[in-house]
Parts: C-alpha cells; structure tokens; sequence
C-alpha cells in the first residue's frame, strides 16, 4: 500500500502597495511595487462568430457527439479507468469534479504516472510496469492495476488584514491492491482531474508566435517552430487530436493510427498480448468525428442569476492575475463567410506553463516532491462551471475560486497576496465578476 499527500501552507509573501488606495487594498506595511494598468476584456458572451478550422459538416460533429458519449465494450481496455469521454468530462465538456469527502477517486481524477529526466521536449515514459495511467479497472478476466483513494485534511491559512481566516483542504492519496507490486520509487505520481474542453477548437487556432512573444527560455514550452503544447495541466499535448488519442489510449485501453498501443506495458503480460488483429479500435473516420466535435464545443455563457461586478476587470488587473491569465489571445480562424479572419477570444490564459509553487507539486512514489509547472487555465466558462458545483485546479483540491487563488505560490504569490490585501468588498467584487465569466 502506498500513500501519499499534496502540500499545505504557505510560500514568501512580497509586500506590495500599488493602487491600494483607488482599488481597496490594504496596504502591507513595506515595500512598493509598480501598480498593473487595467486591460480591455472581451466577454464570452460577445465573442464574434470564429470557427477555428473550416466548418467541418453538421454530420461529423453529430457522429463525433456520437461517439463522445459512446459507451464502448468492444475493444475496451483490456485496462482501462473510463469507458466513455463523458464519463470524465461530462456531457458538455465542463470536466469532472473532484469529491466533497474521503472515499475513492471518482473516475474523472486518473493518477498519470511518469519517469522523470527526460530530454526536453520528449515525451516522458511512464512506470515501467504500470504505464502512463493508473488504470482502475479491467475488461473480465484480469484484474486492474489498483484502487485510489482520498482523504482530505484541513490546513489554517493566514488571517485576511480584516480577520478573517481561510481554510484550505490538502488531499492525500492512497494506492492498493497494486497487481504488480509497488511503482517505481522515483515515478512521479500525478493526480489529474479531467478538464474542460469547452472553447478547445479557438485556443488551437492561437498562433504560436502570440504566445510566444510572452514566453520566457524554459525547456520543454515549445515542441519544434510551430507547434506548441497548449492542452492539458502541463500543456503536453499539441492539439486536440493529440490530446484525444492520449485519453483513447491510456484511460479507455482504445488504439488508433496516431497510438497503436494502449497503456499496457512488457511487464503486463496478459494485457500485452491481449490485443487481436493490431488494427486500429477507434476508425479514423471516428477519431476525425470526436476532434470535429470538441473543436467545436462552445464556451458556455453563466447563468442567467450570475451577477457580475464592473470592478471586476480592474481588479483582476491590479493584482497582478492578467499577467498570466491574459484577457485577450489572438486567433487566426475561418470566419462566418468561410474567410480567413482573425479574431480575439477572452480565454484568461497565456497558455504558458508556470510553476505555482511546492504546495501544488506533485510527489514521487517516495514522497518527495517534483519541480512543477502548470499551464495557466483559461477562466472562460469560470460562470458555468462555478454554479454548478465543480471543483479547481488540476486535481480539484480548491472547492472555490477563493480556495484556488490561495494555492498560487512561487509565480503566483504576489497575486494572492495582493488579492488577501483587498478590502472584503473588493475580494467579493472580483469574485462575483469571476463567477459571471
């Protein structure tokens, strides 16, 4: 048995001052720092009408919705933790949800595994024996790799200037009934929670160069010229299709052209031999269907009881979070006329990778924990997906948005700092803006 926990606590704080006096900040006691201008925003609910590829046909993206919510048997696993996408990412793409309380790991938070000191820009391989993902179940006949479990403890966080305190949930893992022994003592275990996919097609159509203009020299940003790891927690994937043949593969045990193998490895013997003619499970006319469909998910307006706050832009500015999570992205896309055209999209991302800190770090098998570096999450969808009970950040740890901005260290520490620093109706202010995004 194996078990493991993230990190509570809290990193250096830098004092700032800034606009304390026009924005409602209580001004820490040293120390000054130059305030942020407030950018231009642009609501989802006003995006123009983009597409991020030509029109694929209203058919396509119905097979793909299709074979989205397809329960699949055949050709399933023979390991495997999920047997549809919407299992993880629900119906509409809004992702999964982390649990309210101890128990097992919902199926849409998968343990990713992976051997470190790889060469930059590589793809890292997983466990030696169990793989890239910890798979929970198996087709009849062989068993699953192992169970994982939960428990959250509680962890005080500092007092707000004003008194209040707040309280952060720690999760900590648990691993048994391991099928083959213990992992390596050196993987990195990973807890993933299914993310949305929502407005997936528009950040594939961000140029490169837009977001590199932002970047600073770091090792594994940019896969060649052209192509950007811009999906998933830690932007590991490059595009849509790459990202859904990765899920296909190792969390439904399903090949395709672009992976002919599933998760199982040498050491797997039963579940290495299990596979029949080497023909790909998923066609390729339906891997096409499920990538026209995600690239096509729109981003959902909030609720019509959302209530946002027109300090909110401002707000959000002056602390600092419009640094990383940037108002406005520039997308090269077919326009409603079929044209090329290019547009802006208010995703809340650089879609760079930052490190937030130990706090958020992932472990290794020995508990120690591993240098980590999170691509800034787009906030659009926040208003959709706040009200309806979803967890944050990459393994769901925060129940609120309040919770998530209170994990940020490292890169993120003076924006959380100065967002303890506002005055209450200033932190309710930018929070409620934040619900209505």
């Amino acid at each position: 048995m194996t078990s493991w926990h993230g990190h509570g606590g809290r990193g250096p704080l830098r004092a700032w001052l800034g606009a304390a006096a026009c924005l409602g900040l209580h001004a820490p006691a040293q120390g000054a720092g130059p305030p942020q201008t407030a950018a231009v925003t642009v609501q989802a609910a006003t995006l123009p009408v983009l597409r991020a590829r030509p029109a694929p046909p209203s058919a396509q993206i119905e097979q793909g919705r299709v074979v989205y919510e397809r329960h699949w048997v055949q050709g399933l696993g023979p390991l495997f933790n999920a047997n549809s996408c919407t299992a993880c990412h629900g119906e509409h793409g809004e992702g999964g949800t982390a649990p309210a309380a101890d128990g097992p790991a919902p199926t849409a938070l998968v343990l990713q595994l992976e051997t470190p000191g790889t060469a930059s820009g590589a793809e890292p391989p997983g466990d030696p024996v169990y793989g890239h993902v910890l798979n929970t179940s198996a087709v009849d006949g062989l068993q699953p790799e192992g169970a994982v479990t939960i428990h959250y403890s509680e962890t005080e966080g500092q007092y707000y200037p004003d008194g209040f305190h707040w309280r952060l949930r720690v999760p900590h893992y648990r691993l048994s009934g391991l099928s083959r022994g213990p992992l390596a003592r050196t993987t990195v275990i990973k807890p993933r929670l299914a993310p949305a996919l929502f407005g997936a097609g528009l950040l594939e159509s961000v140029p490169a160069t837009a977001i590199r203009r932002g970047a600073q020299p770091a090792g594994d940003l940019f896969r060649g010229v052209n192509a950007f790891g811009r999906f998933g927690w830690q932007g590991r994937s490059v595009s849509i299709r790459e990202q859904i043949a990765k899920a296909f593969a190792r969390e439904m045990g399903l090949t395709t052209t672009d992976r002919p193998r599933d998760d199982c490895t040498p050491a797997e013997a039963e579940c290495w031999q299990s596979h029949g003619t080497g023909l790909p499970e998923v066609a390729e006319e339906l891997v096409e269907a499920v990538v026209s469909f995600v690239g096509a998910l729109p981003v959902p307006e909030p609720p019509g009881g959302a209530r946002s706050d027109s300090r909110g832009p401002q707000l959000f500015a002056t602390i600092g979070c419009a640094q990383c999570h940037r108002p406005e992205l520039p997308v090269e896309v077919t326009g409603a006329d079929g044209r090329p055209a290019r547009g802006i999209i208010a995703a809340y991302s650089d879609l760079l990778l930052h490190d937030l800190g130990a706090e958020m770090a992932d472990q290794d098998a020995s508990g120690a924990r591993v240098s980590s570096r999170w691509r800034t999450a787009p906030l659009w969808g926040l208003g959709y997906r706040s009200h309806s009970g979803t967890t944050f950040l990459h393994d769901g740890r925060a129940r609120t948005l309040e919770e998530a901005i209170l994990w940020h260290s490292a890169e993120g520490a003076q924006a959380r700092h100065n967002f303890v620093a506002l005055f209450p109706r200033h932190r309710e202010a930018l929070l409620r803006w934040l619900e209505a995004l």
